[in-house]
């Protein structure tokens, strides 16, 4: 995403510290939730973080004069396993109502048991490669998985680009990237995709062309992408004249990928949880509001962080009460959530909503719903 001017609340982030969001002097009548977002606002997930955390803080101001207010206490996780365990101790600390973050499912996957084990609920609204059991006991996925919404994307190119054979590319050393390759490679053995080759490059390693070249040697109908932040940016330029089709993961939905990646990036098939494109009412309602706020629209990292808070509602509801206690009954009760990703549906015993992947193209820099 282009950064914007953050308002102070967010510049003070850079640190350690908890700052408190829409806070007031009295709180109007009905419930009160805490509610510690963790996110990365600086670092290499910060494109993905500062888009949650606004999209959080914009459901609690809403939330303001409702039967559940949310209060909202916002950290930076720095994008890092040390900080984002010291903030998690200090919300567990806190005996928050819920967590809503990490940013980074690898953080999740160190900082969310800490919360698991004082039976502290988390919600996840961006851990689309975290995997349940070993988020703890408490977690809550919101935001879809890559084992959704990958299989999404390659149906798409098999049904609309006659996609048979691909080659894959993906980065080591990020557990995002290599968990979005383990649900490429799943997706295209389900689907009777052959690849006829799978590379890898270290994390911020600079290998792309190279990477890439090996992608296009064995003559593929399609590159899948299963690469985060910068090292996407650069494997999408380093594609650019590859004629094939391309399908990104999770870590393609900003336009702080987008954009450095330039014309590049046009005509890649990426799938997300949402897309500001959407016209229920719901959607368009949450545009205009954060268009408003920030400028610019929001993207599927702003409306995972806006419905967190509506799921946080709806088990606080349900729970019949604020308690971390009484939120965890309440999440095992939810059965249909409504939210601004569209109703979310609830299995028990599964701890993952599920709801409808939304298909897009990049067109012009932007994600653009497919036809």
């Amino acid at each position: 995403m282009s950064h914007l001017p953050l308002p102070a609340v967010l510049m003070a982030l850079a640190g350690s510290a908890l700052v408190p969001i829409g806070a007031t002097a009295a709180a109007p009548p009905g419930r009160v939730a805490t509610a510690g977002s963790l996110a990365s606002m600086t670092g290499s997930a910060s494109p993905y973080g500062i888009s949650q955390a606004r999209g959080a803080a914009l459901a609690a101001a809403a939330s303001r004069g409702g039967v559940v207010r949310v209060r909202l206490t916002l950290a930076d996780d720095q994008s890092g396993n040390p900080m984002g365990t010291n903030q998690m101790i200090g919300f567990v600390g806190a005996r928050v109502s819920a967590v809503l973050g990490p940013t980074l499912s690898g953080v999740a996957a160190a900082t969310d048991p800490i919360a698991g084990a004082a039976g502290i609920p988390v919600l996840g609204v961006t851990n689309t490669t975290l995997d349940l059991a070993a988020a703890g006991p408490t977690f809550w996925r919101v935001s879809l998985s890559e084992n959704r919404l990958i299989p999404a994307s390659v149906a798409y190119a098999i049904g609309h680009r006659g996609v048979q054979t691909a080659s894959l590319v993906s980065v080591t050393g990020d557990g995002y990237s290599e968990g979005a390759a383990r649900a490429f490679r799943s997706a295209a053995t389900a689907q009777g995709i052959t690849l006829l080759a799978d590379i890898t490059m270290p994390a911020g390693s600079g290998d792309a062309p190279a990477v890439i070249a090996q992608a296009v040697a064995p003559g593929p109908r399609a590159i899948f992408f299963a690469a985060r932040s910068h090292d996407a940016a650069a494997l999408a330029v380093a594609a650019a004249g590859f004629t094939g089709v391309k399908v990104g993961g999770n870590g393609f939905n900003t336009p702080d990928v987008l954009g450095p990646a330039g014309v590049a990036a046009d005509g890649f098939i990426v799938s997300a949880s949402w897309n500001p494109g959407r016209r229920d009412a719901a959607s368009r309602a949450f545009v205009r509001s954060y268009r408003a706020k920030h400028g610019a629209p929001p993207d599927a990292f702003a409306a995972q962080g806006y419905a967190g808070v509506q799921v946080l509602q709806a088990a606080v509801v349900a729970g019949r009460g604020t308690g971390p206690g009484q939120v965890l009954s309440g999440l095992r009760r939810l059965r249909a959530v409504a939210s601004v990703l569209g109703t979310m549906r609830f299995t028990p015993g599964v701890r993952e909503a599920v709801y409808p992947a939304t298909v897009q193209v990049v067109t012009g820099g932007r994600l653009v719903l497919a036809p």
